[in-house]
């Protein structure tokens, strides 16, 4: 039997919701602002990016966007770039590796760590240029960007501010695990039932022995449902099995990296997010940034909104995967202007 178990799970947008990533982000738009074309390398990557700078001389503020998971461009995000850039914010954001005019490809074992690098050589590449000031720059992240900005944090004194949209307060096995509970549920399928694969495909990466791992993995396997989203399609048999070490990065929390953030730092959750727990996230990141005593700090969760901060009737993925354009950019009003008016409070 072929093996399809993903040894690989971090947050998001993993098989079933990749689909959505090529029409999730509105396009491109026009804008008041220089844009330049910025190139660097880090590592085996050539990486293709744009900086976009509001009017004037400069030097100006900036806000690093970086990418979930899935397919990603130059182009993604337009809308809350120009929210950026009406307070006099740049923006820099890049082509993915593998993906638009970017070379290389990212590791599935590596990928967080890769992707934090290249964050890092971002920051190094455009920190020197004299119409940004060095001492103002700051990330804005969604979803799996949450687990690559945690990973370059402990690295980095050039980060000087953070926004954190949709992020996981887990690891991308309880992440993952609550997604398939979420979709279940969007299914129809009854609570119980739904809970019950949540719990089964939590015990798959934490089994320790074979027997725990079957137990846990062949109803998964056995459901359509189930196999449908890519996450369990296959099962290991018993001489190709062995547990999951817990250095593996699906077990990475990037909670553990706020708890020590000193940073100015918002964090924004959908109240209707299905891929992320708003709920668990809301008190994950409240925690850490208390233990962190920071005190230049907002969790904020905006009702009716999805995963994106999108308004949304349920947040399901169906619901996602029939919006328009018009409608990926149809974000909460309360999320832009908190972003703003956050940005704007130079008290920090």
């Amino acid at each position: 039997m072929s093996v399809s178990i993903k040894r690989w799970v971090l947050t998001l947008m993993m098989i079933s919701v990749t689909v959505l990533s090529v029409a999730c982000h509105d396009v491109e738009s026009n804008y008041a602002a220089n844009k330049e074309d910025v190139q660097f390398t880090s590592g085996e990557f050539e990486v293709h990016g744009e900086l976009l700078t509001p009017a004037g001389d400069g030097p100006h503020g900036l806000v690093i966007m970086v990418h979930g998971d899935g397919p990603a461009y130059v182009r993604y995000y337009s809308r809350i770039k120009q929210n950026f850039l009406q307070v006099g914010y740049a923006t820099l954001i890049w082509d993915k590796p593998g993906f638009g005019k970017s070379k290389g490809h990212l590791s599935d074992k590596t990928l967080a760590e890769e992707r934090a690098q290249i964050l890092l050589d971002a920051t190094n590449e455009i920190k020197g240029r004299s119409n940004i000031d060095a001492g103002n720059i700051g990330v804005w992240g969604i979803s799996q960007a949450g687990y690559v900005i945690a990973r370059a944090l402990p690295s980095s004194d050039d980060i000087s501010f953070m926004i954190l949209v949709g992020a996981a307060g887990e690891n991308g096995i309880r992440q993952t695990a609550y997604y398939i509970y979420q979709q279940l549920i969007c299914e129809d399928v009854p609570e119980d039932t739904a809970r019950l694969a949540e719990q089964r495909f939590i015990g798959l990466y934490y089994a320790q022995t074979f027997d725990e791992y079957r137990d846990a993995a062949k109803p998964l396997v056995d459901d359509p449902r189930i196999r449908k989203m890519g996450f369990v399609t296959a099962m290991w048999t018993e001489d190709q099995w062995k547990a999951y070490e817990g250095d593996e990065e699906s077990f990475y929390d990037p909670v553990s990296a706020i708890r020590n953030a000193d940073i100015p730092t918002l964090v924004v959750f959908g109240a209707l997010d299905k891929n992320v727990n708003p709920l668990q996230g809301v008190e994950a990141f409240t925690s850490a940034l208390e233990v962190a005593n920071n005190s230049n700090s907002q969790v904020k969760l905006i009702d009716g909104a999805d995963h994106d901060i999108i308004m949304s009737e349920t947040g399901c993925a169906h619901e996602r995967a029939a919006r328009t354009t018009k409608g990926w950019s149809n974000y909460a009003p309360e999320y832009l202007q908190t972003m703003q008016e956050w940005l704007l409070d130079r008290s920090w």
